[in-house]
């Protein structure tokens, strides 16, 4: 059974705590109904077993719009996390780490489980304060932006990414996006069919002015091989193309058997891995966001054959463009 854990800071921006919980909340009773479909022996549970809220001391917590929501759990009740999500705040950064200091500890704790963390709109600056973020690429609600800057001037700042991954250390830089965010947070518990009915069923009619084509490679590139990491971003400007691996690795003075074992030590992908786990993720966006035809959407991606685009997007998917694209609209 998956725990989700959801910190709720002092003076909460209420809306972003409570989508992630129900959210989380709708997921778990999906993932339970799939289970009992293919009749699996796991025992039957309540979703509040899985989706807990939590506080510093186990108290309710005000919002910052008056209204008092009651809490599960206090920070060290927790047993036991899977997932571990931080809500936004309303008011001065100095005053929210003044009112959540035992957060900072346990974020570290966390990180040092593996377990994943994730933070929306202003929550990133907890991540930051606790020195998770120090050499690190991260997203932040674009007004507070400079004052994240300065005080913290060793992260790799972009307000202008919607969503950033540095290796279980996930950040969103709004409410929508942040919803986005929850749900590759369901993907990482329950797979990407549910996901894919989360997104569906309760994300219908977002305005996405971004792509999330590369957010899941961001997590890749923490491996100090500069030349390496040349290569992924080379690969995923030029996905699209004809490329020759050969000439990708001449052009960082390696030789292709070298580039093959550095990127795959590197990265955990061969370089061919690599680049089709990019294409199929933009041709996603692509069968989501546009009407052009399947075809037309492997051929942008840079698959010359149909037949070949969709037995590679089957085996990453688990399903057909087509079938993609049906399921999601």
């Amino acid at each position: 059974m998956k725990k989700v854990v959801i910190y709720m800071p002092h003076n909460a921006v209420g809306m972003s705590v409570t989508l992630m919980k129900e959210l989380c909340w709708v997921a778990s009773i999906y993932a339970q109904e799939s289970a009992a479909e293919v009749e699996t022996q796991s025992a039957p549970f309540s979703p509040s077993e899985v989706v807990s809220l939590v506080s510093h001391d186990g108290n309710p917590v005000q919002c910052f719009s008056g209204n008092s929501i009651s809490i599960d759990h206090s920070l060290d009740q927790i047993e036991q996390a899977d997932i571990f999500m931080v809500g936004a705040f309303w008011g001065s950064v100095h005053e929210a780490f003044q009112n959540n200091k035992a957060l900072l500890s346990w974020l570290s704790k966390f990180y040092q489980q593996h377990i994943p963390i994730a933070a929306t709109s202003n929550a990133p600056f907890f991540l930051a304060e606790a020195g998770l973020l120090n050499d690190k690429v991260a997203t932040v609600y674009p007004p507070v932006a400079e004052i994240f800057r300065h005080l913290y001037p060793s992260v790799n700042l972009r307000p202008k990414r919607a969503i950033t991954d540095a290796g279980n250390l996930y950040c969103a830089n709004g409410i929508a996006s942040g919803c986005d965010l929850i749900v590759s947070m369901i993907e990482l518990l329950y797979g990407p069919d549910i996901a894919r009915r989360i997104s569906h069923e309760f994300l219908i009619g977002f305005n996405r002015s971004y792509t999330l084509a590369n957010v899941s490679f961001d997590g890749q590139k923490y491996h100090r091989d500069s030349q390496v990491l040349t290569a992924q971003q080379w690969l995923e400007r030029n996905f699209s193309h004809n490329v020759s691996m050969a000439a990708v690795a001449a052009d960082i003075s390696m030789s292709p058997r070298n580039f093959s074992r550095r990127f795959k030590k590197a990265t955990g992908d061969s370089p061919s891995q690599y680049l089709q786990r990019v294409r199929i993720e933009a041709a996603k966006e692509l069968l989501r966001d546009t009407d052009i035809s399947v075809a037309e959407v492997g051929y942008q991606v840079g698959f010359s054959d149909l037949s070949y685009f969709s037995r590679i997007f089957n085996r990453h998917e688990g399903c057909l463009p087509h079938s993609y694209r049906l399921s999601i609209r």
